[in-house]
C-alpha cells in the first residue's frame, strides 16, 4: 500500500505484541456493583472523577502502549518506499534497434527501421514511446515520452556501425530508462548467437513484456579474421561463414595505397590465409579488404599496425635442451617477425637452474616443457619470476613429472597435474570464448580438428579457472592466478607426441594468443576492438593515437559469425538474466532503505508514544 515495503518483512511478525496491552486492558476491566446507599445525597459535593474521563484516558495509554510495539516492529523490519512518482505516470515502450555489425547485410538495416517505425506509431496512445540504440553499449536515442514524432525522426537517423552485438547491454539501459514504470520491449535485430555472452549478467523486470522483432540476416558471410605481419609478407585470414565456396578477392594497402590484389578460394565453412610481400615497410598502417558483397559490411576490412617495437622473449624449458623438443614451437613462435612476434630461446633445466632473476628481467613468457633437472634454486627461481607478475605455461606432456609439479612448484602451480592412461580420441573446445587466448577462433571451429591420442588429467584448485575442455567433459586448459601472474596448464604436449595439435593449423594463433596473453605486461598492444578504447576513434575501425604509440582498431571476429537463434531461445536468454533480478532488487531496495531512513522516524515516533503514556499513565496512578 502506497509503494511501502520492507526489507526485513520478518520483524513484522512483532505486530503480535500488539495484542499483549489489549489483553491486559481487557482481563482488567471490572464491572463495579451499583449499591444503593441512602445518605448519597450528603457526598454529591465530594471531587469524584467522572467514570467517563478515567475510561477515555485508558484507552489513550491502550493506544499509545500499541503504537510503540507497532512502531518498534516497523522501525525493525526497515521500510522504504518502493515506488517513486513516477511509477504512477503511463506506461512506456521502449523500442531497441540493433546497430551492431551484424545488421550490415544488404538491405538488412532498412527491414529492421521498418520494423522499428511500425512499432512506434502501433504503440497504444497513452503509452510514452522511446527509442534504444544497442551495440557493444546501449545510447537511449529519444527518452520516453509522448513525442511520436521526435522519436521517429530520430530513428531515420540511425545507422549500423562497428561494435558487437551484446543483448544484457541493451536490455540493462532500457531497464534503467524505464525505472519503476510499467511497459514493453520491442527489440528489433537479427538474433545472432553470439549477443548472448555466457558470462552476462542484468536482468529485465517481471513486469516488463518482451516482444522480439526478427530483422533477418544473411545466409552467409566472408569475413577477414585477422591481418598480421609474418615475416615480410602480410596475411590476412579469410574465413567463410555460409556452406558454399566463394572465390573473392583480397586487396591489400599502405596508408590507403593499394599495393597488391590477391585472388582466394575460400571453401564453405572454412577459412585460407592470403599473403602479400611487404618488403621496404616498416612503419605506418595496413589493410586488408575482401570483396565480399552479400554478407556484412563493416567486417570486409582490417587494419594493422606496421610500426615494429621491441618483441618480447620467450624463454622454453625442456628436458634435455634439444632442438627437437622444441621443433613445433619454436617454428609457430618465430612465424610472426613484426609487429607482435616474439623472440625465442630454448634451455634445459640445469642451464635454467643457474641463471639470475636479471637473466629474466626481459621475459615475457615461460614455457616449461619439461622438468628434469630444475633444481631447488630453479624452483625458487621461477616461484620468483611468476610471483612478480610473470607468465608461465605448463605443457604436461610426457617431460613433465606430475610429482615435481606437486611437491616441488606447489607455490606457482597449485593445480594439480596426475599422468592418464591411454584413452578414446579426445577433441577440445572452449569453455569460455571470450577469453583472450580463443578470440580468433569463435565461428570457425578449427580446434575441434586437433585430435589428442593421451592426456593428462588437471585438477583445478580453488582459484583456477577452467578455459577449455575435452569432448569427455575433463580440464584441457587452465589458467591460475593465485600467485600474482599468470600461470595456464595445458593437459597435454606441445611436440607432436600426445596429439597432432602442431601440425593443424590453429597451432600457430593459438599458441600466438596463448603467449601474448602471457606476456601482457611485456607486450605493447598494437590492436585493440572496437569499444575497446574510449572516445569517438575507438567506436570505429581504422588507425588510432594514443600518448606513446598508433594502434590498429579492428571489429569483434566474433561478430562475423551470422549463426542465428530463435525468438523462444531469445527470451530463454533472458529467463536466464532474470536469475540475477532478486540480487538487483535486494541491492537496489537496501540502497533506497539507506536513503531514506524511515526506521528512524518510526523510532522517533515510538519514543514520543512512550513519553505521552508516561505522562498520563501518572496522571492516572
Amino acid at each position: 500500500m502506497f509503494g511501502l515495503s520492507f526489507l526485513s518483512p520478518l520483524f513484522l511478525a512483532g505486530l503480535a505484541a500488539a495484542a499483549i496491552p489489549i489483553a491486559i486492558h481487557l482481563f482488567q476491566r471490572r464491572t463495579e456493583p451499583v449499591i444503593d446507599f441512602a445518605a448519597m445525597r450528603y457526598l454529591r459535593r465530594a471531587p469524584v472523577e467522572q467514570s467517563r474521563r478515567r475510561r477515555l484516558r485508558e484507552l489513550m495509554l491502550l493506544a499509545l502502549r500499541v503504537a510503540a510495539l507497532c512502531l518498534l516492529a516497523f522501525a525493525f523490519a526497515r521500510p522504504y518506499l518502493a515506488q517513486s512518482a513516477a511509477s504512477l505516470s503511463a506506461p512506456v515502450d521502449l523500442v531497441l534497434v540493433d546497430t551492431s555489425v551484424s545488421m550490415t547485410a544488404p538491405g538488412q538495416f532498412e527491414r529492421a527501421k521498418a520494423a522499428a517505425r511500425k512499432a512506434l506509431r502501433d504503440a497504444p496512445a497513452t503509452h510514452a514511446v522511446g527509442l534504444v540504440s544497442f551495440a557493444n553499449s546501449a545510447e537511449i536515442i529519444a527518452p520516453p515520452s509522448q513525442d511520436r514524432a521526435g522519436a521517429l525522426a530520430a530513428l531515420e537517423k540511425l545507422q549500423p556501425g562497428a561494435g558487437a552485438t551484446r543483448y544484457r547491454a541493451a536490455l540493462a539501459r532500457a531497464a534503467e530508462a524505464l525505472g519503476d514504470r510499467d511497459g514493453r520491449f520491442v527489440v528489433i535485430t537479427d538474433l545472432q548467437q553470439s549477443g548472448w555472452d555466457a558470462a552476462d549478467d542484468g536482468a529485465v523486470p517481471d513486469r516488463v513484456e518482451v516482444e522480439v522483432v526478427d530483422s533477418g540476416g544473411p545466409a552467409g558471410n566472408v569475413a577477414l579474421g585477422s591481418l598480421r605481419v609474418e615475416g615480410t609478407d602480410a596475411v590476412a585470414l579469410v574465413r567463410n561463414f555460409g556452406d558454399r565456396e566463394r572465390r573473392e578477392q583480397v586487396h591489400f594497402s599502405a596508408d590507403t595505397r593499394r599495393f597488391a590484389t590477391v585472388p582466394v578460394v575460400v571453401p564453405g565453412g572454412g577459412s585460407v590465409e592470403a599473403r602479400a610481400p611487404v618488403a621496404g615497410r616498416s612503419r605506418g598502417m595496413l589493410a586488408a579488404e575482401v570483396s565480399d558483397r552479400d554478407g556484412y559490411a563493416a567486417d570486409n576490412m582490417r587494419y594493422a599496425v606496421l610500426d615494429r617495437g621491441q618483441a618480447p622473449a620467450v624463454l622454453a624449458i625442456t628436458a634435455g635442451g634439444q632442438p627437437n623438443e622444441v621443433f613445433y614451437l619454436e617454428r609457430a613462435v618465430l612465424v610472426g617477425d613484426g609487429p607482435g612476434g616474439f623472440r625465442f630461446r630454448a634451455i634445459s633445466g640445469p642451464a635454467f637452474s643457474s641463471l639470475t632473476p636479471d637473466a629474466l628481467g626481459d621475459t615475457g613468457a615461460i614455457v616449461v616443457m619439461g622438468t628434469r633437472g630444475i633444481d631447488a634454486r630453479g624452483r625458487d627461481l621461477l616461484e620468483g619470476y611468476v610471483k612478480g607478475g610473470g607468465g608461465l605455461l605448463v605443457a604436461a606432456g610426457p617431460d613433465v613429472d606430475p610429482q615435481v609439479l606437486r611437491e616441488s612448484l606447489a607455490a606457482v602451480v597449485p593445480t594439480g597435474v596426475a599422468a592418464r592412461p591411454a584413452a578414446a580420441v579426445l577433441r577440445f573446445a572452449p569453455a569460455d570464448s571470450r577469453h583472450p587466448v580463443f578470440r580468433l577462433f569463435g565461428g570457425v571451429g578449427t580446434l575441434a580438428n586437433v585430435s589428442f591420442d593421451r592426456t593428462a588429467v588437471v585438477k583445478p584448485s580453488e582459484s583456477a579457472e577452467v578455459i577449455a575442455r575435452y569432448t569427455d567433459g575433463t580440464a584441457a586448459l587452465v589458467e591460475d592466478r593465485a600467485t600474482g601472474g599468470r600461470v595456464l596448464i595445458f593437459a597435454s604436449d606441445l611436440n607432436n607426441r600426445w596429439n597432432d595439435f602442431p601440425v593443424q593449423p590453429a597451432f600457430v594463433p593459438f599458441v600466438h594468443e596463448t603467449l601474448r596473453y602471457l606476456a601482457a605486461a611485456h607486450v605493447t598492444r598494437t590492436e585493440y576492438i572496437v569499444g575497446e578504447l574510449a572516445g569517438a576513434e575507438g567506436n570505429k575501425p581504422g588507425l588510432m593515437q594514443l600518448t606513446d604509440r598508433r594502434v590498429a582498431v579492428n571489429v569483434d571476429p566474433r561478430e562475423s559469425d551470422p549463426a542465428r537463434i530463435t525468438a523462444d531461445a531469445f527470451r530463454a536468454g533472458i529467463t536466464r538474466l532474470n536469475v540475477a533480478a532478486a540480487q538487483q532488487a535486494r541491492a537496489q531496495a537496501r540502497e533506497r532503505e539507506e536513503s531514506q531512513r524511515l526506521w528512524q522516524y518510526g523510532l522517533m515516533l515510538m519514543v514520543i508514544s512512550l513519553a505521552a503514556e508516561g505522562m498520563i499513565g501518572r496522571r492516572l496512578g
